[in-house]
């Protein structure tokens, strides 16, 4: 009986040994999996964050392409020079000359109409008539170069509008344009993240299962990856992880002229501009309003010839002046709507200028903040940078303690000052295209000077 129980303890210890040796053994491998996982992880971020190699893309200020933008609407301007030529020519024709005629032919008696036939030259069969009349207030000397200049100004206000919608829709795609530009580089450091977070959240679920460590700094981790994940999900295209992640070139400081830069926009602006032209309209509507215009002179030359059916035909030739004077106030009164309309415009030219400045103020408020943003996150791109650099070294010559989390944490780090960095480099660039709408066939960057951070 004692030998059948110390063989079955025996028997028991083996076998406890035997899976205590199989379960340090899977726990090896985990260990061997896991380490390989994150040296070939650091590898391949070392190799993204250190190669040295050129930059084929400029992520720096966007150049407006205001040459592309003139060449877009001079199709326009063309068919619109064109009218406004036709319509002036039109104007200048109009002579104000009317020939006109007329016959008359008398029924005779057959009809039951009597003639006076004491008057035999009142008495005719047919009678022809011409005339020639000069209706001088309606030709083109009156008020002629007034509007020359009037149909000039509204050819110029139809090319300011539409070269303002042509801006706007030009400016719309430069946005589209930028949105995924820096959509692709957001993917790339949001996946490189997202991944890290994993490997991240394996290590710590590998600790928790073994008893290591408690479950806070893992749900920690599940959520910074689902936020992650959240804005990587609301990118509607998908971009391949980029083969480098280097200091950009484009570390470019945008100092504005402000004081020159707002005055152009003051004289020059798309919306004043368009204003501008409707006031120079209503005032030249205004200057050619009065009561003389509504008079009416017209010299005439009529030429009759009568048949007469008892007498020799005969003609006579007239020349007169006819004329009209209204008798109302009318035209006094829609000079005094011009000038009220006009000093209506005028309000809303000074109102539209006071709120354009202070969009323009905001806007180069919003440009100086993401300067600063930019400054700072590339000072710390930097900084992580030469520290990632330093620790790599050490971790070759096995200098201090090694730790894969921790390193793993530090990419980390380096990856969020780039997102940070793109999303204010993208709220710059879209600030500077909102300057440029305002701007009349100008670049923005004339009134720009750059200061490389890259030295």
């Amino acid at each position: 009986m004692l030998k059948e129980s110390s063989a079955i303890f025996i028997i028991l210890l083996i076998l406890s040994i035997l899976s205590f040796s199989s379960v340090n053994a899977q726990s090896l491998r985990k260990d061997e999996t896991l380490f390989k996982r994150f040296e070939t992880h650091f590898k391949m971020l070392d190799t993204l964050i250190f190669r040295h190699v050129p930059t084929t893309t400029d992520f720096g200020p966007i150049a407006m392409d205001t040459a592309s933008q003139r060449m877009g609407v001079n199709a326009m301007d063309s068919l619109i020079d064109a009218k406004v030529e036709s319509q002036q020519y039109a104007l200048k024709a109009e002579t104000g000359l009317v020939f006109s005629g007329q016959t008359y032919y008398r029924a005779g008696q057959e009809l039951g109409v009597d003639y006076d036939e004491d008057d035999a030259l009142a008495v005719y069969s047919v009678k022809a008539q011409a005339e020639l009349r000069w209706n001088i207030m309606n030709s083109s000397l009156i008020n002629r170069k007034e509007r020359l200049r009037e149909l000039s100004l509204m050819g110029e206000l139809e090319r300011v509008s539409l070269e303002q919608e042509y801006a706007n829709q030009i400016i719309e795609r430069q946005k589209e344009y930028l949105r995924k530009e820096y959509d692709s580089l957001l993917v790339s450091v949001l996946k490189l993240r997202i991944n890290n977070l994993q490997l991240l959240t394996d290590a710590q679920m590998y600790l928790v299962s073994d008893r290591s460590i408690g479950t806070d700094e893992l749900l920690k981790l599940m959520d910074e990856q689902a936020i992650a994940e959240r804005l990587l999900e609301s990118i509607p295209e998908d971009y391949p992880i980029a083969s480098q992640l280097v200091r950009p070139q484009g570390g470019v400081t945008i100092q504005i002229d402000t004081a020159r830069l707002k005055s152009y926009i003051r004289e020059n602006a798309l919306q004043l501009h368009t204003l501008d032209l409707q006031l120079e309209i209503l005032r030249q509507k205004e200057e050619s309003a009065g009561y003389w215009t509504s008079l009416g002179l017209s010299p005439f030359l009529r030429y009759s010839y009568y048949m007469r059916p008892e007498m020799t035909n005969s003609s006579n030739l007239d020349m007169g002046i006819s004329f009209q004077i209204p008798l109302s106030a009318q035209e006094y009164r829609k000079k005094k709507a011009l000038t009220a309309e006009r000093l209506q415009k005028t309000m809303e030219k000074e109102e539209q200028t006071a709120l354009l400045m202070e969009e323009v103020e905001t806007i180069l408020l919003e440009i100086e903040r993401a300067n600063r943003g930019l400054a700072g996150e590339l000072k710390r791109i930097e900084v992580l940078r030469e520290y990632m650099l330093l620790r790599r070294e050490n971790y070759q010559g096995h200098v201090g303690e090694y730790n894969f989390i921790s390193r793993i944490k530090e990419y980390n780090h380096y990856l969020t000052c780039w997102e940070n960095y793109y999303s204010y480099q993208y709220k710059r660039d879209c600030c500077i295209a909102d300057l440029q709408v305002l701007l009349l066939q100008q670049s923005v960057f004339d009134f720009c000077n750059l200061k490389n951070e890259n030295k």
